[in-house]
């Protein structure tokens, strides 16, 4: 606490005030270092979390290799329509090919499906990397019907939910969601 001498305030309720401010401003400090320090745990929870299950899984921590599961992005494409580029694009994007992975917002999985999405979609196992492939190409395709067929409407909406891009007719000032659009475009051309 800053150190308050009354020698400085001509009276006693000034020092008294100026007493009350340090207490304060010191309680701020606590407060905002206990907030970042529960930030930095829930991370560091969430990357441990990650890599156990990496190395429980036989993945490595970089992901799974990106052939692993061409048998299921092929089903998934015949399925429900959807290339098998774009869904590829999307796993590495969301998951890097892992099957086990939780994002801190907990979404699961190869294409990162939230569970209350991955209930909608049918998924009743959202660590099968079949089956989380499966929801993620049905939603991708519903929301291709949705947007007729608009990449960047599709893909906002897969980030962020149909009920932003419908907000901001577009893909949402978000630069999470940006980001997203962006990356998974590019990485289209890898599996083309």
């Amino acid at each position: 606490m800053a150190y308050v001498t009354s020698m400085t305030y001509t009276t006693e309720a000034q020092f008294m005030e100026a007493v009350a401010q340090a207490k304060a401003a010191q309680n701020t400090r606590q407060s905002a270092q206990a907030a970042a320090n529960a930030q930095a745990s829930s991370i560091s929870f969430h990357s441990i979390l990650n890599n156990s299950i990496a190395e429980q899984s036989g993945a490595t921590a970089y992901g799974t290799s990106e052939t692993a599961y061409d048998a299921y992005f092929q089903k998934a494409a015949d399925t429900y329509g959807v290339p098998v580029a774009l869904l590829k694009a999307v796993a590495k994007q969301e998951s890097a090919f892992q099957a086990n992975i939780v994002s801190s917002a907990g979404a699961v999985g190869v294409m990162q499906l939230m569970p209350s999405t991955a209930r909608y979609l049918g998924v009743s196992d959202p660590y099968n990397p079949e089956q989380n492939i499966m929801g993620g190409a049905k939603l991708l395709a519903e929301l291709s019907q949705r947007y007729n067929g608009d990449i960047d409407r599709i893909l906002a909406a897969y980030n962020a939910g149909a009920g932003a891009v419908d907000q901001y007719n577009g893909i949402p000032p978000y630069s999470e969601t940006q980001n997203f659009v962006a990356k998974v475009k590019a990485n289209i051309a890898l599996y083309q």
